[in-house]
């Protein structure tokens, strides 16, 4: 555990790096230039510029964003009740809301994304339903999650010129996806035969920790129940449209906040929502990532590089990946934190439950 937090924080290290200075390897391998200099020589973000461009923000396209954004979390929380019904009939709503955000909290404020494996923790105690259960239908939400990103990111594909590098990177992340999905669609639809081919697949791994995961794989296929159900088909999906259109809205207010939707930006001018679609894509990779608590950095470098695609300034590009992130973050946490007291949690059950994690 403290290897991958420590390449999450390397890998934000490294984006906040780049996103600001420039490297010049070749001068430092010709002798050109000093090792400070090769390094540090040379900015990417002029800090004056990023101050104007954050100093002429529209913030009231951003309040409209973020209200977007608190919005969405009763649809989603909704869609995740729905997913834990065929487990537990009785469940309620406020302790699935609740948990939720105490999830998105704790991802902001702790390593490793351990907020998703918490939220389980604190409705199944809250609730007193099996949280491996609970945990798996974590995974069906993030199955949905994913498949609508790869929906639009199959539309995108065909109509905005990616770069090579981008359009190829994106292809093998597609990839990742699809197997991912695929193997969570064996285990809703063939669950003894996927979890005997995963049986096949560990043996060379030691008996102890292969039996451990079998295990929690046999408690993921259980949360997959709802699946199962199609009278919940049309529930989940219009939940699942209403959480993305609310993303890609978000996505076009903080674009207006920026002047963004401009001529002097043909590209997102010629087709705004295309472009909403396009970061998007690239905002759920930059969280996906590994990173240090709350995505800081990747999250950062990410979307910044994703605005310049549309010509828009190094410092206009950051300027609005600073703001989004901060739009996303300071709620998030607010509102996690005012769940987790009201809930009457204890900090104690964080630690503990963390430090379970790290073994």
């Amino acid at each position: 555990m403290k290897l991958r937090v420590s390449i999450g924080l390397l890998l934000s290290l490294i984006f906040i790096y780049l996103s600001f200075w420039k490297p010049d390897i070749s001068g430092l391998l010709s002798g050109e230039t000093g090792l400070f200099s090769a390094f540090w020589g040379q900015t990417r973000i002029d800090l004056k510029g990023l101050g104007v461009a954050l100093s002429k923000a529209h913030y009231g396209y951003v309040i409209l964003g973020i209200t977007l954004l608190l919005l969405s979390l009763f649809s989603r929380a909704q869609r995740w009740r729905i997913m834990i019904k065929p487990v537990y009939a009785e469940i309620r709503y406020w302790p699935v809301y609740s948990a939720m955000n105490i999830g998105y909290m704790i991802n902001n404020i702790l390593p490793l994304r351990m907020g998703e494996i918490l939220r389980a923790y604190f409705l199944g105690k809250a609730e007193k339903i099996s949280k491996t259960s609970v945990l798996a239908t974590i995974v069906v939400e993030r199955l949905l999650d994913s498949t609508a990103i790869l929906i639009l990111l199959s539309v995108t594909l065909f109509f905005f010129p990616f770069p090579d590098w981008i359009r190829n990177g994106l292809f093998y992340i597609g990839s990742a996806a699809v197997f991912l999905i695929a193997f969570l669609l064996g285990l809703l639809f063939a669950t003894d035969w996927t979890i005997g081919i995963l049986r096949t697949v560990l043996k060379p791994i030691p008996q102890r920790i292969s039996h451990k995961i079998i295990r929690m794989v046999e408690g993921f296929a259980s949360g997959l129940e709802v699946m199962r159900s199609s009278r919940h088909y049309a529930a989940i999906l219009m939940h699942t449209v209403l959480l993305e259109a609310c993303y890609i809205l978000s996505v076009l207010f903080t674009l207006l906040a920026f002047d963004l939707i401009s001529p002097d930006y043909p590209a997102i001018d010629a087709n705004p929502l295309l472009a909403s679609i396009v970061l998007l894509i690239i905002i759920t990779i930059g969280i996906g990532l590994p990173s240090a608590p709350g995505a800081v950095g990747t999250f950062h470098g990410i979307v910044a590089l994703g605005v310049s695609l549309f010509g828009v300034s190094a410092e206009a590009s950051m300027g609005l990946a600073i703001v989004l992130h901060l739009a996303n973050y300071i709620p998030l946490t607010v509102l996690g934190l005012v769940c987790f007291w009201t809930q009457q949690f204890k900090l104690s059950e964080i630690k503990e439950q963390f430090q379970k994690g790290e073994t």
